[in-house]
């Protein structure tokens, strides 16, 4: 008879449980925060931008009076304990304002970063992931926006849809679509030449199912980093703006419109314009700080 061969065992199928898979994002997430925290130049970014946070949403029980109150007897106030930083022409307490203002800047940095971000991601994806013709059209559509300074683009944009808070959102977002389509494309283009993607493609996956599943999430780093970095530069770009009387109109407590509401008196009474500048330069420092330091965290190479 003939010798029957030993049949060889199945290999056991080698079990992941959820938990284990969700290791090693996990881990990557602390560690960065890690990082973080230990940065002295992020962690005071992180502190300003929490702040301002609790300020706005706290923003009725801080503030002493209401943000639009006028009272003519008591312009031009200097700082005191009844009015802690003064009063402007009109009598409006500047604390107040300032801190309503705040309310007014978070709303800015995240509508502004929202529309770049989300226009700005889907040409760039679209452009690195499919190349050729589609490369060619989108990116020098960006190259056309990238040849006019931004804010002089902002102000036209403005013009054409007439002076508003929410025109000026509108177009400092498309301002910013430029800066997150050429880092998206640029890490897509990076991303999508890895085996992982060769092997999906291999395996019949279409490409929605790859450029969101695999390609997107694979560059989020750059693109979270470019939106911390954009919200400093929207509220910025939006103050700018409302100095120029095309954004916010009054009487919102905006700091930008703040600044051009005292720039009359702002030899006799310099608290109007100090104060709502200092407000804006604190807090784009706190976002560019915070930016860079997360932008030091998120980069593999600087991992121990």
């Amino acid at each position: 008879m003939p010798i029957q061969p030993n049949p060889v065992p199945d290999p056991e199928p080698v079990i992941i449980d959820q938990q284990q898979r969700e290791i090693k994002p996990r881990r990557m997430w602390v560690d960065s925060l890690l990082r973080i925290i230990k940065s002295k130049t992020s962690f005071v970014g992180l502190c300003i931008i929490l702040i301002l946070i609790i300020t706005a949403i706290l923003a009725p029980v801080i503030a002493p009076y209401s943000p639009t109150d006028q009272s003519i007897i008591d312009r031009y106030q200097s700082p005191s304990g009844t009015h802690w930083l003064g009063t402007d022409e009109l009598g409006r307490d500047i604390f107040s304002r300032i801190i309503y203002g705040t309310r007014i800047s978070i709303q800015i940095g995240l509508i502004t970063v929202g529309i770049s971000m989300v226009i700005g991601v889907l040409l760039g994806g679209i452009a690195g992931y499919f190349g050729k013709w589609a490369d060619q059209i989108i990116m020098r559509l960006i190259d056309i926006l990238m040849a006019f300074p931004s804010i002089l683009l902002a102000i036209a944009l403005v013009a054409v849809l007439g002076p508003s808070l929410q025109n000026a959102m509108i177009a400092v977002g498309i301002v910013g679509i430029p800066q997150f389509a050429r880092i998206v494309r640029s890490a897509v283009l990076s991303v999508k030449e890895t085996e992982y993607i060769e092997a999906a493609r291999a395996i019949g996956a279409k490409h929605k199912r790859i450029f969101l599943q695999h390609v997107l999430p694979n560059s989020l780093a750059p693109i979270i980093v470019q939106a911390t970095l954009g919200i400093g530069t929207a509220i910025l770009d939006a103050a700018g703006l409302s100095f120029l009387g095309l954004g916010a109109q009054p009487p919102t407590p905006e700091w930008g419109a703040m600044l051009s509401d005292g720039r009359s008196a702002l030899q006799t009474a310099p608290w109007v314009v100090a104060f709502p500048g200092i407000a804006i330069f604190l807090v784009v420092l706190g976002f560019n700080l915070f930016g860079d330091g997360l932008r030091d965290a998120l980069d593999p190479r600087l991992k121990e």
